[in-house]
Formats: structure tokens, C-alpha cells, sequence
């Protein structure tokens, strides 16, 4: 089976493109997938995570596993395959790039029991790339909600195919993007079967979103939501932006302001974005950390 491909940017139109392509290779039989990425001229790095999440479940779906190959990729696209990982896991015969600059987020697939694996990869690599100054610990903080999307994913998708996630620092463009993404069962379903709530999937993401909203407590008695409200907090001082992916729903939050749409078909799973504002010369800290006393 061939298939050609256009532009995967992180936006609306990026995450159709996805779709696209996990709906014309869901019911494939054959044993090779060829992509045509000769019409892609770009491709934002973090976007890799629902890439390589759909082109994961193609070819471990079956056993043995079907063989993928990526055809015409232009130079900047291939530059950031070949610099973040990409290639090597998918088995793709490419020359390594080492990062000498330090500005990718690898690509990793991580097992449903990898979450101290995934905690360590958090912490190795969301230091320096822009990341604006805050004290250690909004640091810590800031790693672990990251790292609570993670967990979530797993308490709640049921995804066979584990976590996937990748990211990229943008000098130039000021930005800091990073996704995580699962093949799970999607936001509206889960909370269609865990409360019996039903809504469409773009209202099924706003409701995920409210702090107030969970489907189920976790272990330790905390809301077992999305992970998100810290992060929504510091993306809306920061003027950065929040993105979600799932089922046929799309949200974005940015510069105070909600946006949703509706994907032609569903996306199998749940992708997350985040786009930290490098740009931004604030310094930030928790609220519990201001000395009401010493605030004028």
C-alpha cells in the first residue's frame, strides 16, 4: 500500500493529516506500508509522537511485524528524523545526527509500566531550551504534571501500545513544543463508560479540562483528570499554548481563549500538546512560595 503525505504542523490541519493516515492504513492487509513524504515540506518535530504512534500500531498489529519505508523526504524533514530519533525506531537505515545544540526532545515509545522511565526523560530534557526562569520548585512541579499526563494516559485510555512522545526547542521561533500521545480508548469514551456521560468529542475535551472534572479517583485520593492544570495556569501566563487530540474532537487554549473543531473522522487515542512562549522574560513561582508579607 502507498500513501502520500503533506504537511504535519502542529495545528488543526496537522492533526487531520494524521487521521488521514491511520484511516486508510486501518484496514490495510498488506504486508509493507510505503509513505510518500515528497509533498512534505515541514514537519514540526513533536508532531513525530502521533506519527510514529499510528505508524507503531500498523506494524505490530499483526505478527511478524509489516515493514514501513518513507520515500522522498526532503532535507529539513529528514535533518529532524534523523537528529530526534525517529528512524532508529522504526528500524529506517539513516545516518544518525548527534543534537550538538541541545534543541531535541527525543522520540521514545514507553511501555504502560515505564513511568519512572518516562519521569527521568521529563527531567533530562526540559532543562534549558528557553524554558523561562522559575524557581526550583515550580520546576519540579511543572516536571511532575508533565509527568501526570503520562499516568493518566495509562489509568484511563487502556492503550495497548503505551506512550508516545517527542518534542522540539525552537530558537528562533521562541517556542518549546512537546506531545504525548496514546492509542487508547479516547476522551469521550472513557468518560462515556466510566460515568455514563455522553457528549460530543469536542465537548468531551472541554469537560476533561475543567479542574473540577474527573471520571474517578485515583490510589491516593486525588481527581484523577488530565494533569493539566498547572500547565493550563503557566501556558496562559506564559502566552505559550495547549493542544488536544481525541477521538473526532480538537481544543486549543491560548492567550486566555478556547478554541474547538471537529476532525472528519476520529483520531485513536489521545495526543497532547504543549507550546511553552521561549520569548517570555517572566520569572514564575508556585503561590505558595509568596510571602504575603513581602509583596510590596
Amino acid at each position: 500500500m502507498k500513501i502520500s503525505l503533506r504537511n504535519i504542523c502542529s495545528n488543526f490541519d496537522g492533526f487531520q493529516c494524521i487521521i488521514d493516515l491511520y484511516h486508510l492504513t486501518k484496514s490495510c492487509t498488506d504486508v509493507e506500508l510505503g509513505i510518500d513524504m515528497s509533498s512534505v515540506g515541514w514537519m514540526d518535530a513533536n508532531m513525530c509522537a502521533p506519527f510514529g504512534a499510528v505508524l507503531h500500531e500498523f506494524r505490530f498489529k499483526y505478527n511478524p511485524p509489516r515493514k514501513i519505508t518513507l520515500a522522498g523526504l526532503q532535507s529539513r524533514v529528514k535533518n529532524i528524523l534523523q537528529k530526534n530519533g525517529f528512524f532508529k525506531n522504526f528500524g529506517f537505515h539513516a545516518v544518525i545526527i548527534p543534537d550538538i545544540y541541545e534543541t531535541t526532545i527525543e522520540y521514545q515509545h514507553f511501555d504502560n509500566g515505564d513511568a519512572i522511565a518516562f519521569k527521568n526523560y521529563v527531567a533530562r530534557h526540559f532543562r534549558g531550551k528557553g524554558i523561562p526562569d522559575m524557581t526550583p520548585a515550580l520546576h519540579r512541579r511543572l516536571r511532575e504534571s508533565i509527568s501526570e499526563i503520562f499516568s493518566n494516559a495509562i489509568d484511563h485510555s487502556e492503550t495497548e501500545y503505551g506512550i508516545f512522545a517527542c518534542g522540539q526547542y525552537f530558537p528562533t521561533a521562541h517556542r518549546l513544543d512537546f506531545s504525548i500521545a496514546d492509542l487508547g480508548i479516547g476522551i469521550r469514551r472513557n468518560i462515556s463508560k466510566k460515568i455514563k456521560l455522553e457528549l460530543p468529542p469536542d465537548d468531551a475535551i472541554k469537560w476533561a479540562v475543567a479542574s473540577e472534572n474527573t471520571t474517578r479517583l485515583r490510589k491516593d485520593g486525588r481527581p484523577g483528570g488530565l494533569g493539566l492544570k498547572l500547565i493550563k495556569d503557566f501556558i496562559n501566563l506564559n502566552k505559550g499554548k495547549l493542544q488536544i487530540a481525541s477521538d473526532a474532537g480538537y481544543w486549543s487554549f491560548q492567550l486566555g481563549k478556547f478554541e474547538t473543531k471537529r476532525f472528519s473522522m476520529p483520531f485513536p487515542g489521545t495526543v497532547v500538546n504543549i507550546e511553552i512562549n521561549t520569548a517570555d522574560k517572566q520569572s514564575y513561582r508556585l503561590a505558595s512560595e509568596i510571602d504575603p508579607s513581602n509583596i510590596f
